[in-house]
């Protein structure tokens, strides 16, 4: 799919982050995990606790709140990875930067945070792609999600934004992914608490 239409079909993408990390946004822009543990020099304890295993609760480290991934099961995870270990997805996940493409989606996972302070980034999908457009890739599920029923996946589920194949709604992708920094990132969104 190429740009303009992505963006004509969803306009507007939305990232959901605690409202503790936006001096940390503003000043540095959106990051991933692992970005994030290389720029405050994570040690190699914070790094393994932080990007090699599933985080089981909320962490704070250097200023900047990381939600937990409670939907990652490690039993289930073994019984959907493909060609991929538990270590190397959790891995691979930290490495990218999340967006819903369905604000209904981000608000399902805000009321799951409802104890916390939430920050909604409503992002404009024209302005993000024109950026950071080959660093994107769409996933039909949610790839950090093993509830419930759990789809196979792996490395492959993180398909290039130019090679994904849309064709209807059912084809509607559950998430975009950044592998890079986005420095400009609140110039081009619109915030909400």
């Amino acid at each position: 799919m190429d740009v303009s239409t992505f963006t004509r079909h969803f306009p507007r993408l939305y990232h959901l982050t605690f409202a503790s990390n936006l001096p940390s946004i503003r000043e540095h822009g959106l990051l991933s995990a692992q970005a994030l543990a290389d720029l405050y020099s994570f040690s190699s304890e914070e790094t393994a606790a932080v990007l090699k295993q599933r985080r089981r609760c909320i962490q704070q480290l250097h200023g900047i709140t990381l939600r937990d991934q409670h939907a990652a099961q490690e039993s289930k995870m073994k019984s959907c990875l493909v060609g991929i270990t538990v270590p190397e997805w959790i891995t691979l996940l930290n490495s990218k930067i999340f967006f819903f493409v369905s604000k209904e989606k981000a608000e399902v996972l805000a009321r799951s945070y409802a104890a916390y302070d939430n920050l909604l980034l409503d992002v404009d999908t024209a302005a993000l792609l024109s950026t950071h457009g080959e660093h994107a890739s769409l996933c039909r599920i949610n790839s950090g999600s093993f509830l419930y029923n759990p789809r196979p996946r792996g490395r492959a589920s993180f398909i290039p934004l130019h090679a994904y194949s849309y064709k209807n709604k059912r084809d509607t992708p559950a998430e975009l992914s950044i592998d890079k920094t986005i420095p400009n990132v609140l110039q081009m969104s619109s915030i909400a608490l």
